[in-house]
């Protein structure tokens, strides 16, 4: 089986099986017929069966003529007007039907059958007005799951009617021959900074009309899409490959495929990871992710933790379903959840995608209210997890036909889809996505991590956390090639990160994302200070009296008391402190000089004291530690300036004593050498960084505007 046709056979058997239900038999009331009659219907109805139509049609002509009140014959010769496509003459091959015998069987089939039609015609108008008559007549109980079915198809002539009086803006731009080609290529897939497109393309001239996966990537002096280039074995092999999915940090892929060794039985996900330029797979996901069902569409969410995709496994609602399953802390796939009967119907829904901001999820389906075929849908996720009403993205985006396989980029006003080009088949489109149906806006930031001394590119852990909240949002680990990694975020927010590596000093900092260029990304670069070692026993040498500022440590105005985005920070003390018992540091308290001295005095030596307590209350030994309160006596900045006084504003921790030390000269003016030996000089790092004042109202990087002299103490 093959995604396009999977794609595609629902619709196609969902419209038959209507047209076969609109002129069955037992449908039809009629008084009985001459033998002669009867006859020429049943021979008609094997032309009919063997597909030879005109014959069929030619004689059911000759049948009604001879017998004009023979309504069978009119319906059967209603039937194959509509597979021929002569829509007009099957509509009024069934109303000859209600001039022989209006019961109220006959009138709903026929109203019912007219319906249909109309929509065939795509006037919704008038298929609303033959259902509602066809519904306004008593039928037999038996006829009950028929009743369902019109109201359906009145549901969505409506909604029908309704959207194309109010369309949504909608100006699909074909992308280049870069990309598209006279083969099909569809379920495009981009990278939060849309500088690689994947895709799948179904060669036309191949027998077997074999799928393979694709690859494009941006110029970065023109921004056009460079020329395709096929995915190197084995990503692809000689067996079929369908819809394919890359992460948002265009470091994992995702995929289906079948007739592999390892395979669970007919279409299997499988993943690969990426190494500098290199992927590493495919790997089989395995079981319960795959069954001996058939799985496809992967999307995975950009922490890398919740992979959607459809199948037709046991345990759905309908014949193919969306389902959901985590990544556990220990880095295998939980048994897979269906999304619910709220998203899921008795029908099909497919290709799904979920955004970036992890909250909204778009799809496609022929089980909720549309157009008439499968349609293009949103929900999205509210804070206790629970999924909204699916949201039809309108017409013309959405038509009678069928649509799958839409992404929308990272930023959210730019989705990608495939549709029909008359020319050469599927091709790739993007388009402006309405406002109504757009998501999250999320920005991305990249960056490099890389040895201070060395400059060796560093595979290091990089955690970042919502300075609001105090909540981790993104954990990623940085290519060990190359160092780079990217993640994405809201914007108008507030982060902080940590970066570790074994062997090396962390690094924290933070920064605002409320005045970022949505159209440019935020950039990191994050030297990492080795941890220094004695040559001749390779113990840890540190620098006694060397201090560092906590930037992530926060409390709240004129308080002592540690805010909840204070602990990732903490945390990472305590795992150093852990690591080396031998390390003794001081907790060192520091205020700006607003206010008096001996209130600064206090506030100082009470934060020193509450951060030392939390280290206590995570294990770390009394006597590893000491804490002290400077008030204003060790400016690192003036104090006549906000950005001055916020960053005078902190917590930091000296280093008293080592395993092995290496005495440094205390700074002549008292001051503090701030991010030096552990964290690096970050201030040079981060050009567009503030320094962050240790207490905040509400958590964010200090303002730049400077306040007035009646400033409260801090």
């Amino acid at each position: 089986m093959r995604v396009l046709a999977g794609l595609l056979t629902a619709f196609l058997l969902f419209t038959c099986s209507f047209q076969q239900l609109a002129a069955q038999d037992d449908g039809i009331e009629e008084s009985a017929m001459p033998k002669k009659a009867e006859q020429w219907y049943n021979k008609a109805n094997e032309y009919y069966l063997y597909e030879k139509y005109a014959d069929a049609k030619n004689l059911l002509l000759k049948t009604v003529k001879k017998y004009p009140r023979f309504a069978k014959a009119y319906a059967r010769l209603g039937e194959i007007h509509w597979k021929l496509n002569e829509y007009a003459e099957a509509r009024a091959a069934y109303l000859k039907i209600l001039n022989i015998s209006n019961t109220p069987g006959n009138v709903f089939m026929v109203n019912y059958s007219v319906g249909k039609l109309w929509l065939e015609e795509r006037n919704f108008e008038e298929a609303s007005h033959a259902f509602t008559a066809a519904l306004n007549v008593n039928t037999p109980e038996r006829w009950k799951d028929k009743r369902t079915q019109a109201e359906w198809w009145l549901e969505n002539a409506r909604f029908a009617a309704h959207a194309i009086k109010n369309p949504v803006p909608f100006n699909p731009i074909l992308l280049d021959s870069t990309v598209n080609s006279r083969h099909d290529e569809y379920l495009p897939m981009v990278t939060a900074d849309e500088e690689m497109l994947v895709f799948t393309r179904r060669f036309k001239s191949n027998v077997d009309a074999n799928e393979d996966f694709f690859f494009s990537t941006k110029d970065s002096d023109t921004s056009a899409w460079n020329m395709a280039i096929e995915m190197d074995r084995p990503i692809n092999s000689p067996a079929n490959e369908g819809a394919i999915c890359i992460s948002p940090d265009g470091k994992r892929l995702f995929f289906a495929a079948n007739g592999r060794p390892d395979s669970e039985g007919g279409f299997d996900l499988y993943y690969c990871m990426k190494s500098g330029n290199t992927w590493k797979g495919p790997y089989n996901l395995g079981t319960p992710v795959n069954t001996p069902a058939w799985e496809s569409q992967p999307s995975i969410s950009a922490d890398g933790r919740w992979l959607y995709f459809c199948s037709r496994r046991k345990g759905g609602y309908g014949g193919i379903d969306l389902w959901v399953s985590y990544l556990s802390d220990n880095n295998y796939w939980t048994e897979p959840v269906n999304l619910g009967p709220n998203i899921n119907s008795p029908k099909d829904e497919q290709s799904p995608f979920i955004h970036p901001d992890n909250q909204t999820l778009y799809f496609s389906s022929n089980g909720h209210i549309g157009m008439g075929g499968a349609d293009l849908y949103v929900v999205r996720r509210d804070s206790t997890g629970k999924w909204s009403k699916p949201e039809n993205l309108g017409y013309p985006i959405n038509t009678p036909d069928t649509e799958n396989g839409l992404i929308v980029n990272a930023r959210g006003n730019r989705a990608y889809y495939s549709s029909f080009n008359k020319d050469f088949g599927l091709d790739i489109y993007y388009f402006n996505l309405p406002k109504a149906v757009q998501p999250n806006y999320v920005t991305y930031v990249k960056g490099t991590v890389f040895d201070d001394i060395s400059r060796k590119k560093l595979s290091a852990t990089i955690e970042l956390i919502d300075l609001e909240t105090g909540k981790t949002l993104q954990q990623t680990v940085s290519d060990p090639v190359n160092g780079e990694f990217l993640v994405t975020l809201p914007s108008g927010k507030n982060y902080m990160y940590n970066v570790s590596k074994t062997d090396y000093l962390f690094f924290s900092e933070n920064f605002s994302l409320k005045d970022n260029n949505p159209d440019k990304p935020y950039l990191l670069n994050i030297a990492l200070k080795p941890i220094q070692k004695d040559k001749k026993d390779d113990k840890p040498v540190w620098n006694v009296g060397q201090s560092v500022v906590l930037k992530n440590v926060f409390f709240d105005t004129d308080s002592y008391q540690l805010q909840p985005a204070s602990f990732s920070e903490l945390d990472r003390l305590v795992k150093l402190l852990q690591d080396y018992p031998s390390l003794k540091v001081e907790i060192g308290g520091h205020t700006d000089n607003v206010g008096t001295r001996e209130y600064n005095q206090k506030l100082s030596a009470n934060r020193a004291k509450a951060v030392y307590d939390y280290l206590v209350e995570k294990g770390i030994p009394a006597k590893q530690l000491s804490h002290k309160g400077y008030a204003d006596t060790k400016p690192i900045a003036g104090n006549d300036t906000e950005a001055g006084r916020a960053a005078n504003r902190r917590t930091e921790f000296t280093i008293l004593d080592g395993v092995t030390s290496q005495q440094l000269s205390q700074p002549q003016n008292g001051s503090s050498v701030v991010n030096k030996s552990l964290l690096g000089n970050s201030a040079n790092l981060l050009k567009n960084a503030l320094a962050p004042a240790n207490e905040q109202t509400t958590p964010q990087p200090p303002a730049n505007k400077e306040k007035d002299s009646k400033e409260k103490p801090r």
